[in-house]
């Protein structure tokens, strides 16, 4: 059996499958090599994938938020290979994937829209050219996480009417206090930030959520249109997903086009590697 994981920021999802395509779908915490010890990496997977799966795995494509460098590459390679120890294993970075899963062998503009952001110009068989997001306190332009928090933001400075802020507290769930806590002492801010996108995307018919929205993917376009090569730009990710229309308009601002736009990468990741592998 053979096995694809696509693993973000919030969550990763697997697909085992063999030559008749696919047989199982299941999800986990995210699992960035970066943030995580050698030990809650492995416990997370451990938890959920019982031991004769794992070991009838014979080849295993882990694709994850950062895997962008060869150091974490060859680590995770080595935490997988002592949980996976019947599969050859090959670990890219979900920027990869989305390429992968978009483009296929052709090339084109590809960008990731979910926690975080992240792009670059893929030729068909490689990475190119990669604008660096700078994750959400810098950058990260029209992620979730950059959407929550422009959104909080307005929110704890009551720029919104009363019965918006009323309607965005009761859908948050917490107070002014517990809002403070959550972004900087809690373990995963940009989860946190993220998850309030989804009250961006109740109320877009709102004028004073309608500019929060048009200025995060506006800033999202601006990155995109310092590629070289313009292309459609084809997106992955649940931002992406549901705001589609949005962005879309936001490219269209500068010259660029949308291109295939598709939530999850991995169904297209098993179809890949059943046609290349």
């Amino acid at each position: 059996m053979w096995l694809v994981a696509d693993s973000g920021s919030t969550k990763t999802e697997w697909i085992l499958f063999d030559a008749g395509g696919e047989i199982e779908q299941f999800f986990t915490a995210g699992l960035n090599p970066i943030f995580l010890s050698k030990e809650k990496f492995s416990s997370e997977i451990l938890k959920f994938i019982p031991s004769h799966k794992r070991l009838g795995v014979t080849k295993l494509w882990f694709y994850g938020a950062g895997c962008g460098s060869k150091e974490v590459k060859d680590n995770t390679q080595l935490w997988l290979t002592n949980i996976f120890k019947n599969a050859i294993i090959s670990v890219e970075s979900d920027m990869l994937a989305a390429a992968r899963a978009t483009c296929g062998s052709n090339e084109g503009l590809v960008a990731i829209l979910g926690t975080g952001s992240n792009s670059c110009f893929f030729d068909g068989n490689a990475i190119k050219e990669q604008i660096k997001p700078l994750g959400f306190i810098l950058g990260d332009e029209g992620s979730g996480a950059a959407l929550g928090k422009a959104l909080l933001k307005k929110l704890l400075r009551n720029q919104f009417t009363f019965k918006l802020t009323d309607s965005v507290y009761q859908e948050i769930g917490l107070n002014y206090d517990e809002i403070i806590n959550k972004v900087y002492y809690s373990q995963w801010p940009n989860r946190f930030l993220a998850s309030c996108a989804k009250v961006l995307y109740n109320h877009k018919l709102e004028k004073d959520v309608a500019e929060i929205i048009t200025t995060e993917f506006d800033g999202f376009s601006n990155v995109l249109k310092r590629y070289e090569i313009k292309r459609p730009v084809h997106i992955i990710g649940s931002v992406g997903y549901y705001f589609k229309a949005e962005i879309g308009i936001s490219l269209q601002k500068q010259g660029l086009k949308l291109g295939v736009v598709i939530k999850s990468p991995t169904k297209a990741l098993v179809s890949y590697h059943l046609e290349n592998d």
